[in-house]
């Protein structure tokens, strides 16, 4: 297993899509700045880091499966390992890193654009972004799950970036719409979105319906069921 996780560190370190998708996050983070001159929604928020972070880990995640087929390097892995679960884990595991490291940076980002952007702005803005910035965090383990899932499922990665556009700009407004219809729909996937924002703001609740407890564990137990199933698909799947 630790030969698998060192292979796919080494290869993701040296791949271009992983910077590019750093190099996205600060843009979209100034297009936000751009859209909204909020300072104090800008600041507790990262510039909107939590729905940027999961389109760019959704992209990412689903790019590092499809290209070892695309490349026929998906050999040279099974050649040197012949558990597949050592691998398909050694790829979440780096991706939960790389969300990690993307949501670091977008606090180094925040606190520099707010000293150039908002620098007579004295509200205390950390906590609520440590708090949105740990439940993207939270949120990372379901999106990558999904996203190996639907990548070793569908096998095309354009809609899979589709799917998780969808769930970044729309999941949140759709399951309030089911909540209407159907009590126990609160439990639906897509309304695992709200742990990326009601850490810091409570008032989510009211759209979520679920307590922030609730909504951790329903987060993680969604991410372990979609890491299973996906690797279930990802085993089968021929080279």
């Amino acid at each position: 297993m630790l030969r698998s996780l060192k292979q796919e560190f080494f290869k993701f370190r040296y791949q271009r899509m992983p910077l590019y998708g750093l190099m996205t996050l600060l843009i979209l983070m100034i297009y936000t700045y751009l859209t909204n001159h909020n300072a104090d929604f800008l600041l507790k928020s990262g510039f909107g880091a939590s729905q940027w972070v999961i389109i760019i880990l959704i992209t990412v995640a689903s790019s590092i499966i499809s290209i070892e087929y695309q490349n026929n390097t998906i050999i040279n892995l099974l050649y040197k390992t012949s558990q597949k679960w050592q691998i398909y884990l050694a790829k979440f595991l780096v991706m939960l890193f790389y969300s990690l490291f993307l949501l670091l940076m977008n606090l180094i980002f925040t606190i520099i654009l707010k000293f150039i952007l908002f620098n007579n702005y004295h509200n205390a803005f950390l906590k609520p972004l440590l708090l949105n910035l740990t439940g993207g965090f939270i949120y990372s383990f379901f999106i990558i799950a999904l996203a190996f899932l639907l990548i070793s499922w569908l096998k095309i990665n354009p809609l899979v970036i589709g799917i998780g556009l969808v769930m970044g700009f729309l999941g949140a407004s759709i399951s309030t719409a089911l909540y209407s219809i159907f009590n126990p729909i609160k439990w639906n996937p897509l309304n695992m979105i709200y742990v990326s924002n009601q850490l810091a703001n409570p008032h989510f609740i009211h759209s979520s319906h679920l307590n922030n407890s609730e909504l951790i564990v329903a987060t993680c137990l969604y991410a372990a069921l979609f890491l299973i199933v996906g690797y279930q698909i990802f085993k089968k799947r021929s080279i």
